[in-house]
């Protein structure tokens, strides 16, 4: 399948977003990926302005602002490089894999796609279809087992941040339950999280301070690695 490692070296380069684009104005991406092309066609909501790919093409741009910038605080920076930095499989890490994870995070809203009696549009649920549809384009390009488990993890539990921010609550509990479902895979579903609530963010509020944001998720990850990775009662 020659055509997939243009979409793994794109996922390699550090410019994913722009690589992405190309591919897609070529028409190759949607040979690879043929789910892209719903995604051009669904999305817009009440809590989206433009439609999913589009957001994904900006939650990207988002994510690499993010390593650029490289403002993780002190105490997390280390673990943090660590664990995007660790290999996967030959000549794949995990930041790789969590880059092609923020694209494929919404690629499940065509399926989830509802429209209530008011005829507002809704896509409930749509991260487990996007679950799926990760598991699959990780079959096509050939990933292993373990490439497509956490490209699995990063799509399927991506609102776990936003869960978080909208109900205002990181309880014990709460915490306790992610963790065990994603163990150190919970530093990607943040980071992903982040970038997929700043994306749309940006286009509804633009003045929106994203400090607030940050704050769960350094708290999340501080828990984690501090709490209960090591055994210490929080």
């Amino acid at each position: 399948m020659e055509t997939g490692f243009q979409i793994i070296n794109a996922i390699k380069s550090n410019n994913t977003c722009e690589q992405i684009c190309e591919l897609n104005e070529s028409g190759i991406l949607e040979k690879i990926i043929p789910e892209v092309k719903s995604m051009k066609e669904v999305g817009q909501c009440k809590y989206h302005k433009v439609d999913c790919f589009s957001h994904t093409i900006y939650a990207l741009e988002e994510f690499e602002k993010l390593l650029v910038e490289d403002n993780f605080p002190n105490h997390l920076k280390k673990e943090i490089w660590k664990y995007l930095k660790s290999e996967v499989e030959e000549n794949l890490q995990v930041l790789d894999l969590l880059k092609l994870g923020v694209f494929l995070h919404d690629i499940g809203k065509a399926n989830a796609k509802t429209i209530d009696e008011n005829g507002r549009v809704h896509f409930k649920g749509h991260e487990k279809f996007s679950g799926d549809i990760a598991i699959k384009v990780g079959e096509n390009l050939k990933l292993s087992s373990k490439s497509q488990k956490l490209l699995y993890n990063f799509t399927r539990y991506h609102m776990y941040l936003l869960n978080l921010y909208k109900k205002s609550n990181a309880s014990r509990d709460v915490l306790k339950e992610m963790f065990g479902e994603l163990q150190d895979d919970i530093i990607g579903v943040m980071l992903l999280g982040f970038a997929d609530i700043i994306a749309t963010k940006r286009l509804i509020e633009p003045k929106e301070d994203e400090e607030i944001l940050k704050t769960y998720v350094y708290y999340v990850l501080t828990i984690y690695l501090y709490k209960y990775k090591k055994n210490v009662s929080f």
